[in-house]
């Protein structure tokens, strides 16, 4: 790869700004300051955007044009307040979330950031993602990019506005009106390889206008298709493919000893005692037979990472499953987006909108596999189901082993893994609005939006067939593997569906009453009525625990919200204003909500304004969370204080027992908490802008927020501790009678635990936004030049995982290993993006710069405090030299304990390295990329474009993982950065008459 100077072209950039702005100055004495007026978000008062006291960044559709983005959620990720927590819509993302895209602003998690669409809310997608800070989720797919006007994020709190979720900021999603005409375009993009192809038609058509004609009809489609894009030797061009190689063992040549359906058998230990040990290879054998193109050889275990001893020195067959990882996966999204208005008289406007939306998406996976190494777990609805273990007893037909059982290993090829993904939403929104006695502006309206998911899980395999090749004593009829193998009714497709649905009513009035010495006081109000719902469901066969290793998320749930705000805006002096703003908000259970806001602007003269703000916030729990039901995970590790004595090091389990029970793994479920309180948040920010002369704007502004209570999964360890502390029915036993201890009920094995919602902990954030926007006119005012830079710099990020932890600033490095105690993100110091553009007759072009830092992986602390411990655990501070991924500690202190150290150490054959040799500061680098884009419109009604992003082909950061790890398996850190390289996208729109 080549290697740029990023700095000289900073400079560059910088100069740049300096030398415009010197001519702007030089060619400003004559040119008066005008602003328009316009409605802003954040606020229900028309006013100028930088007059608010709260920061507002507008994207237009000629910004979204020119930068080359190909969906809202492109369009997103050039905003430097946004995180990097959000979902970008992966072939690795996991299941709870597969095929959504999501924005998060400040790094605060999508939940704390409110998306509308022409200023009214977006239903949820129907999910319910046990994660933290992912329980509702705004999917950016449903956003018709075709039909975008304008994009408004404000980046300060604005719950007393907007109610709930709004706690770091507000995306909304202005569409196209008044729209008149027809306009065709074509885009198509693709990697300097050919890879991860995107092509995009969109059509916009209009009719009449509101002024003339007393009406406007609009109707936006918008297509998208995305091609697969496989792990391969062309997509790893652009990621650090042979450190991942090396370190991870990405693209290993070994795959799996699960060859095809192939069975694999492991003698039996001992008699009786289900223990098969692989370490004789005698014990473990195999009659597969295949090509030698599809044999391995393990000479040594570093090489391929083989650690079963049984395999060393052995030939064997090897199933490559490389042919299922996709770098990216095909799926295609349609939009259509249609908005009407009529005047009905010169006061009163009717008005009506109406969306559709599909989202589809294909994943591969490998086909599925059983182990009979060890029991398997299985879900019913509500609980763990009766485990698995593929144990032939002797005299089985498949079993080698004439004296003994065996453990069967296999795969099922005949049952093609995969998954297939739908999420479709529908809009509809009408109402209208008007003016009583010329000084009462109104506006009214009825929502309905929904939103559906079914998903079709393929290749996961029935217990019922699956139990037939067991033992009668076991309820199985000794049936042949590959009689199994061929059974239609192993495998059948799982329809997983889900819905969520909001249904609205509002009604906002604005006017201006009396007046101050600034001027005249604007007031705003207004109602709103909402029902949120949703619904879960999964199929019936896996509810019913038919199914292996396949967890169940069932959630049906509905609830009424009642809010009421007031907004105004005080002109106390010609140069001071004062914005007060409330809102009550009323959830079911929950008692009614406060919260204010407070904004100022002062404008001393004509060159500078300073504003600042105060707001307090809240997110509501989501309807997933207080609903019956939940979503099901694996918990490990668990100790069962009912049946494990904790009395003595180490633990032992207490008579009748068994050793599994001071380490169980079981059935997790979130489940609802009726104590459950909304989050709450507490937001500052104070800005300064400077407008020395009219073609020069410069702003920086400070924020802060902290979030707390934050709602989070409980602890599964804490339920089974504290089992009086929870809802009844959190812990659910088997009531087997022979397995109780001494025969006292509730004493039986541990099946599973609810662990419900609980507010814990809190994060605070606080850092810089800064802009610079610099016109003028250059060349004899034949070309128009203009420079913009956007950035943000964090300078704290803290969080408390639970109240009375320590709390430590994380900013620069991967929080949660930085502090152990914490699960907080990755959190980039510094993101920018500048731009520099030139206007010329009917050429205009495009250069940018993007930004983001680099991250640390030294662990620093633990800031765990548990006071009433015995013995109390106090915060924990390292010498700072110690890698996470390292092989040891460094320096004076305390050794962390946690730690993964990633990689093998070289010698001359096994092309392995470790991480702290080719990394030895631990840490990830900046990560700097440049775009040119070119726009010409000289042929009539004809718009061509042409961008290349990334046109120095910087390759993605290497991102330390685990071999499993999503960063390992996709080769790149998916919220920082992206895998395409240079990449080209052409364009071309046509306005038809």
């Amino acid at each position: 790869m080549k290697s740029y100077g990023h700095f000289p072209k900073l400079a560059i950039t910088l100069t740049a700004f300096a030398a415009q702005a010197y001519c702007a100055q030089a060619i400003a004495q004559t040119t008066p300051n005008q602003l328009e007026r316009v409605e802003v978000t954040g606020s229900n008062i028309k006013r100028i955007s930088r007059e608010t006291s709260s920061p507002v960044d507008v994207i237009t559709a000629k910004d979204i044009s020119a930068s080359g983005a190909r969906t809202a959620l492109d369009v997103m990720k050039m905003v430097p307040a946004i995180g990097n927590d959000g979902f970008n819509d992966t072939p690795a993302q996991n299941g709870f979330s597969r095929g959504v895209s999501t924005v998060s602003l400040r790094n605060l998690s999508a939940t704390s950031t409110l998306v509308l669409v022409n200023g009214r809310r977006m239903a949820p997608a129907a999910y319910a993602n046990p994660n933290n800070g992912t329980s509702t989720l705004y999917d950016l797919n449903q956003i018709p990019a075709a039909a975008i006007e304008r994009i408004e994020v404000l980046k300060d709190g604005a719950a007393a506005v907007y109610g709930s979720d709004a706690i770091a900021g507000v995306i909304n999603f202005i569409l196209k009106s008044n729209f008149r005409g027809l306009e065709a375009k074509v885009l198509a993009g693709m990697n300097d390889a050919g890879e991860y192809k995107r092509q995009t038609l969109s059509v916009t058509a209009g009719m009449g206008d509101l002024a003339t004609n007393g009406y406007n009809v609009f109707v936006g489609l918008d297509y998208t298709h995305k091609g697969r894009s496989m792990v391969n030797d062309a997509t790893d061009e652009d990621i650090h493919a042979a450190d991942y190689r090396a370190i991870n063992l990405r693209r290993n040549p070994y795959g799996s000893f699960l060859y095809n359906d192939f069975a694999w058998f492991t003698k039996e230990g001992t008699a009786g005692a289900r223990n098969f040990p692989q370490t004789n290879p005698a014990n473990m054998v195999t009659k597969a037979t295949c090509p030698d193109s599809d044999k391995i050889t393990n000479t040594t275990s570093d090489v391929y990472g083989i650690t079963t001893a049984a395999l060393a020195n052995r030939t064997f067959c090897n199933y490559n499953l490389d042919q299922f990882v996709e770098m990216q996966n095909p799926g295609n999204d349609l939009n259509l987006m249609s908005r009407g208005t009529l005047k009905l008289s010169d006061n009163l406007t009717a008005f009506a909108e109406l969306g559709y939306s599909r989202s589809k998406r294909e994943y591969l996976a490998a086909p599925r596999t059983i182990s009979g190494l060890s029991p398997a777990s299985s879900f019913q609805l509500g609980a763990a189901a009766p485990t698995f273990q593929a144990i032939l007893e002797v005299g089985h037909p498949d079993n080698p082993f004439p004296t003994s059982r065996a453990a069967v290993q296999m795969r099922f090829p005949n049952a093609p893994g995969g998954y297939n993904l739908t999420n479709t939403g529908e809009r509809a929104l009408a109402g209208v609005k008007g003016t009583i006695r010329n000084d009462i502006d109104w506006e009214s309206a009825l929502l309905w939006n929904r939103t559906q998911r079914d998903e079709y899980y393929h290749g996961f395999l029935r217990l019922p067939v699956l139990r037939q090749m067991l033992g009668p004593q076991s309820g199985g009829t000794n049936r042949s593997l590959a009689s199994i193998a061929a059974d239609p009714d192993l495998s059948r497709p799982l329809l997983n569906n889900a819905s969520s649905s909001i249904m609205q009513w509002d009604l906002k009035a604005s006017t201006e009453v009396g007046s101050l010495p600034g001027g005249p006081i604007g007031l705003a109000g207004g109602l709103e009525l909402r029902r949120e719902s949703i619904e879960v469901n999964p199929d019936p066969e896996n509810a019913a625990g038919n199914i292996l290793g396949l967890a169940n998320t069932a959630v049906k749930g509905s609830r009424n919200v009642k809010s009421a705000y007031v907004e105004m805006v005080a002109p106390v002096l010609k140069s001071l204003e004062v914005n007060l703003a409330g809102r009550v908000d009323k959830y079911p259970g929950i008692k009614t909500n406060f919260v204010p806001k407070i904004g100022m602007m002062w404008r001393p003269n004509t060159v500078m304004a300073l504003r600042g703000s105060y707001s307090e916030g809240f997110r509501a729990p989501a309807v997933s969370q207080v609903s019956a039901g939940g979503a099901q995970f694996f918990v490990n590790g668990l100790i069962d204080p009912v049946r494990c004595n904790t009395d003595v090091s180490p633990n032992v389990p207490k008579p009748g027992g068994e050793t599994a029970d001071c380490s169980k793994s079981v059935s997790g479920m979130g489940g609802a908490n009726p104590a459950l309180r909304p989050e709450n948040s507490f937001n500052s920010s104070l800005g300064i802008i400077l407008n020395p002369v009219k073609e020069v704007d410069l702003l920086l502004s400070w924020f802060r927020i902290r979030r707390n209570g934050e709602v989070a999964l409980g602890d599964a360890q804490s339920v089974l501790d504290h089992p009086n502390a929870y809802p009844p029915g959190s812990i659910t036993r088997d009531t087997n009678p022979t397995l109780l201890l001494n025969g006292q009920a509730g004493t039986g094995p541990l099946l599973s635990v609810a662990t419900p919602w609980v507010n814990q902990g809190s994060t605070m954030t606080s850092g810089l936004d800064y802009e610079a926007k610099i016109t003028t006119k250059i060349m004899d005012g034949q070309v128009k030049w203009t420079n913009y830079l956007s950035g943000t710099y964090v300078l704290r990020y803290e969080r408390i995982e639970h109240d009375g932890y320590a709390s430590n600033n994380l900013v620069g490095t991967r929080g949660g290993l930085a502090d152990w105690s914490t699960s907080a993100p990755d959190v980039p110091r510094m993101k920018f993006r500048a731009t520099t553009a030139f206007e010329t007759g009917n050429h205009a072009i495009l250069g940018a710069m993007n930004y983001v830092s680099g991250l640390s992986f030294i662990r620093q602390m633990d800031g765990t405090t548990l006071p009433n411990a015995v013995p109390p655990v106090t915060p924990v501070y390292y010498s700072g030299k110690t890698c996470h991924y390292g092989p040891n500690n460094e320096g004076t202190g305390p050794a962390p304990s946690g730690r993964t150290q990633i990689g093998a150490a070289p010698t001359a054959t096994n092309g392995r390295d470790l991480y702290i040799n080719r990394y030895p500061g631990c840490a990830m680098p900046k990560w700097v990329t440049f775009d040119i884009g070119y726009t010409y419109t000289g042929f009539k009604d004809l718009t061509l474009g042409f961008t290349i992003q990334n046109f120095t082909d910087e390759k993605a950061p290497y991102d330390p993982t685990t071999s499993t790890g999503t960063a390992s398996v996709q080769g790149y850190n998916s919220g920082l950065h992206n895998p395409y390289g240079r990449y080209f996208t052409v364009s071309a729109s046509y306005k038809f008459n």
